[in-house]
């Protein structure tokens, strides 16, 4: 959406806040955003995102809303300026990143070095929770369970590692995951900006509260997707010390939950995004045969 069509209720008070807009740049919006938008103002440069308050994907700006403000300055984050409703709208205004390139998490990128750092520097500044209200993970693991149950009750001819799915899905504890993190829990490249000297993390819409080696859990399968082999990714994720006690049985788990959501969503979600979710399940899959083959040796 063009930043003219915004109410001009929400024009005016992003304007009066913050000076006058002398220009306006259209920016990617993800999967959520109806705008965004870079503002170029007399007093910097500004990001915002705005959607209708009865959106789907509202409850995730909500969420953003209330956990930006608690981050601590440690957390590399763009910080919140102002959030609000406005004409029927939900608004978040932001400092603005600028960047000089996508995020590359391909192997041999000088970015994967600086996520992994990041993510070891959440765990330790977000445990324990700085009092974000957000939901316990298990919560946003029960809406790919969701899917992931339908896909194994019915499954297709054509559904490879059925077996080691379904057994994965078995051995998984929901209260295994329980902790006193907060957790990002959905970091890939789109959630991610290079600056100089610094990797910062945005879109908080899927926060909540967790075991620390859950953020770990969930970025594996992102690596394998941008190329790592699974045992590359794991080498990767143990660097950072937390995920050395991670319980075996609930990644596998998770992993398999992951992987069946997106196997779910390939088949039968959108036919615009099903090829990015095939693609997604196919790095979920290798991250599955990988830890049965090593479990078995073991």
């Amino acid at each position: 959406m063009d930043w003219e069509q915004l109410p001009g209720e929400v024009r005016t008070t992003i304007a009066d806040r913050f000076g006058p807009i002398e220009h306006v740049t259209c920016m990617p919006g993800g999967l959520t955003a109806s705008a965004s938008v870079r503002l170029h103002t007399l007093g910097g440069d500004l990001f915002v995102k705005a959607l209708p308050e009865g959106a789907p994907s509202a409850p995730l700006y909500q969420r953003e809303q209330h956990v930006n403000p608690v981050l601590p300055s440690a957390v590399p984050s763009p910080r919140m300026l102002w959030g609000g409703h406005r004409a029927g709208w939900l608004v978040l205004v932001f400092q603005h990143i600028e960047t000089t390139r996508p995020v590359d998490l391909s192997p041999r990128s000088p970015d994967v070095p600086a996520l992994i750092e990041t993510v070891q520097v959440l765990g330790e500044t977000l445990t324990p929770n700085p009092g974000a209200q957000v939901p316990p993970v298990a919560d946003n693991v029960a809406f790919l369970l969701g899917r992931a149950d339908r896909l194994l009750a019915d499954p297709p001819a054509d559904l490879p590692l059925l077996d080691e799915y379904a057994a994965a899905r078995r051995g998984l504890r929901l209260e295994a995951l329980a902790g006193d993190t907060l957790l990002h829990a959905d970091l890939h490249e789109g959630n991610l900006l290079t600056a100089p000297g610094r990797m910062h993390v945005i879109d908080w819409g899927l926060a909540c509260h967790g075991a620390a080696w859950v953020e770990i859990a969930l970025l594996i399968p992102r690596l394998i997707l941008a190329g790592h082999t699974p045992e590359q990714a794991e080498d990767l994720a143990a660097r950072i010390p937390v995920w050395n006690a991670a319980p075996f049985e609930a990644v596998t788990g998770l992993a398999a939950v992951w992987s069946l959501f997106r196997e779910f969503v390939a088949r039968y979600g959108p036919e615009h995004i099903r090829a990015s979710r095939a693609a997604a399940a196919a790095a979920g899959r290798a991250w599955m045969a990988y830890r049965g083959s090593y479990s078995r040796i073991s």
